[in-house]
Parts: C-alpha cells; structure tokens; sequence
C-alpha cells in the first residue's frame, strides 16, 4: 500500500482528489511518523492533535460529497512559530515571548484554511527568526533531516525539517535574509521568497519590516507555486508549459560565486553544466552591485531589527543567546538619518542591478557559499557562530536587498542549494524556471 506522506503535496492532493486516500488516512500518516521521530519535540513546538484530526474529518466529508474546497483541501502544513492561529501560542522562538497567545488569525492562514488546508502544528525557529543557522540554545535546535548533527538552517528551522522528515505536507517560514531559503537548502528541499509586500504580513512577528517575507517550504517547485497562489488567495492555475532551452540566466563573477566551499562549488558547476546542456543561455557577468547592497545590509538590518524589538530584548537581555543578542544590538550606534541615507543609497542600487537583468530570466548562484557546520562547535564558539551565521546568509539577503524574488533548488550533492533570483513582481515567471530545471534535473 502506498504512503503518501512521503509524496509531494500535489500528489497527495491528487490522490485525494482520486479517492486513493482520504484526507483522515493522510493526516494519519502524518501522526505515525511524528509518533516515531524521536525528535519531533525539537521540531513542533506543539502539535495540534485534535484540531487537525477534526479538520481532517470535515475535509473528507467534503471529499465524499464532492464538494471540496480547493484541489488542496485535505493537504497538511506546518506553521513557523511566527504566525498568529486564534488562541494558540505564538512565542516567536525566544524565552521573551513565553506564553504569547495570539488573538487573530495571520491573513495567509486564514487563505490556507479557506482552501481547506490543514495546520498539524507550530514549528521552532531561531530566536526572533534574526539567524540562518537554525540552532537554538534557548529553546530547541531541529536536527538537520539530512545529517543531524550538522545545523538545519534558519529561521525557518522547523518548517523545514518537518517538511523533509515526512511530518507534513509542507512548511510556512518567514524569509528576512534567508530564512526559508538556508533551511530549504540544508534539508534538500524548495524554498520560495516571493517579493517583499506579495503575501501579507497581517499576524506575523516581523522582524525587519521593509525586508520580512512570508515563503512556502517544500518538496517541488509545482508545490511552491501552488502554496503560494494559495497563500495570496488566488485562483489555482496549473504552471504554463515551457522548455528550458528558452529562459536565459546570468551568472555573477563579481560575488555570489566566489569564496564558495568545495561542495558548494562542485554542486553549482554540476548544476551549470546541465542548465547549459539544455541549450539555456547563461552570461557571466560582474554584477557590483551585489558586493555595494551586502555592505548595505550592515546598517540596514540590525537598525530595523533592534527598532523592532528594543523594548522586549532590553527588559531581560540574559534570556538570549548572546550572539544573537549582539547582532540585535548592532543597531544601538546607528542613527535613523544614516539608516535613511543608507536606504537611499540601496534604492540607487536596485534600480541599477535592474537594468543589467532587463533581458535575462534570472540570476543563477549557490544558496548558500558554505554547507551547514556542526551544532556543537557552533555552541560551544560564539565568535565561530557569528561567522558561520553571516556566511549562511551572505547570498540569500541579496534577494531581499535589492528587492527581488527568489528560489532555491536541491541538487544532486546534499546540503547545496541552487539558487534563482528574478526581477520584483516576477515570481511566476521565476517558478517556471525553477520548475523547468528542476524537470530537466530529474529527468538528465
């Protein structure tokens, strides 16, 4: 018999959809493999048992008299602890927010619900999802789906790891810097960012406000595309058929492929290789503005973050992890006259960066230059955290930086991301091009 927790959500919905397994079964599914994962308590920090059971059950009611509510009506997702669910509790992965109940649903939650989406629960993330590694001392670190004793990747840690452990459907996360795209990387899943504004942040713990994205973990890009359309509140329309030989993609020389480790580098040429072997155009191209925007994001982000979150992290400071309580203090010396000089000068920046990607489908690179470091060593090294921490970042924020939209891909070496970036506003188009390498990938 077969198990579709271990199919991708579109699969699962069109099993559904062909009475091949009703919507209680699947959830069933879900809570076996919860009940033997030894580590699930570090992935959820609550499961709700009886709210997705009795969801489950009206949704295959639904099923039976043909009335569901969406082609995904019956499907499984895990929220990051950053979204509001009416009642539930919402501590945003730090010992400041213990006990936080939220009072609203967050918009995106009430569109999955409306689709007929089922939340199995709430997942940890790093603390005030502000780091890309994932690790946690102050409440749980996930372990790492692939090797576990390396970090899963934040902030969406949960999210993530749930997703690639067969524990739901799919995965909710938040992507400030990085923060769906790391994890997503590190556990050889799809993360999706879509442009800042495109999904609403209504009853979600920001952290950055002008760079906070709300992006969907999991197992496909078709998965993505339709979480996405689901997420927003769209009509579901099936991604339009294409061929790879005719998207064009550039390459940066200047930094996203440089000072990359050996598997990193071996996974992208690897990837490269195929692309161009599909008959896509590819340009290598010195994109600065790459290198001028990071720089940027020295000021931009620890102001907007320490702003955010100056008053809860001040009344008990000790409650943190120091290293992530010193990047939240990095704002402390800046004042909001160069946060707006700064923002002016990344404006300049963007539209720039713009004009070099006008004719081209997207910007290819590695997710991430390094692949996820040992949880102990990251624990038991502060100044070796911080470092690992900024490099797990340093190429997925460019996309929030300069304002962009963006994917990431598994390849064929485990841990390493591909990572697409596309022009604002352009996310369909960069789902079908993401689909369309991810098709030639598995097929050559």
């Amino acid at each position: 018999m077969t198990n579709y927790s271990f199919k991708s959500m579109t699969e699962q919905a069109n099993a559904i959809q062909k009475n091949l397994i009703s919507p209680v079964k699947l959830l069933e599914e879900f809570f076996e493999n919860i009940s033997i994962e030894k580590n699930s308590n570090q992935i959820f920090t609550e499961i709700y048992f009886k709210e997705a059971l009795d969801e489950a059950k009206k949704s295959e009611v639904r099923q039976l008299n043909n009335k569901r509510k969406s082609f995904f009506d019956g499907i499984v997702l895990n929220w990051k602890d950053l979204f509001d669910i009416k009642k539930k509790k919402c501590e945003g992965g730090t010992q400041l927010l213990s006990g936080r109940i939220s009072e609203i649903d967050a918009e995106v939650y009430k569109n999955a619900k409306n689709c007929g989406l089922i939340t199995i629960g709430k997942t940890h993330l790093t603390e005030l999802a502000f780091s890309g590694l994932g690790v946690n001392p102050k409440t749980e670190t996930p372990p790492n789906a692939v090797k576990q004793i390396v970090a899963p990747g934040g902030s969406s840690s949960g999210a993530a790891v749930a997703t690639a452990l067969n524990l739901s459907s799919a995965g909710i996360g938040s992507d400030t810097g990085g923060s769906v795209r790391i994890p997503a990387a590190w556990n050889n899943l799809v993360g999706f960012k879509p442009t800042h504004g495109k999904l609403s942040l209504h009853g979600v713990l920001k952290l950055c406000p002008n760079f906070d994205t709300v992006g969907p973990i999991t197992k496909t890009v078709e998965d993505s595309f339709y979480l996405y359309k689901i997420l927003k509140g769209e009509n579901l329309e099936p991604i339009e058929n294409d061929i790879l030989k005719n998207k064009s993609f550039l390459i940066d020389t200047s930094f996203l492929t440089q000072n990359v480790c050996d598997e990193v580098n071996k996974s992208f040429q690897l990837s490269v290789k195929k692309i161009a072997k599909s008959g896509s155009k590819i340009k290598e191209i010195n994109l600065d503005e790459v290198s001028k925007s990071t720089e940027l994001a020295k000021k931009l982000f620890p102001y907007e973050a320490y702003k955010s979150w100056k008053k809860i992290i001040e009344a008990h400071p000790k409650k943190m992890h120091p290293p992530v309580l010193s990047r939240f203090r990095g704002g402390i010396s800046i004042s909001y006259d160069d946060y707006l000089k700064t923002w002016n000068e990344l404006k300049f920046l963007r539209k720039s960066f713009l004009l070099k990607m006008d004719q081209y489908d997207a910007v290819i690179s590695p997710t991430c230059p390094i692949t996820p470091p040992s949880v102990q060593k990251l624990l038991e090294n502060d100044d070796f955290f911080t470092k690992s921490n900024l490099l797990s970042l340093r190429n997925t924020r460019v996309a929030n930086l300069l304002g962009l939209t963006s994917v990431t891909l598994p390849t064929e070496i485990d841990n390493c991301g591909l990572m697409l970036l596309s022009k604002p506003n352009d996310e369909i188009n960069l789902l079908k091009a993401a689909h369309l390498i991810e098709l030639y990938f598995r097929n050559n």
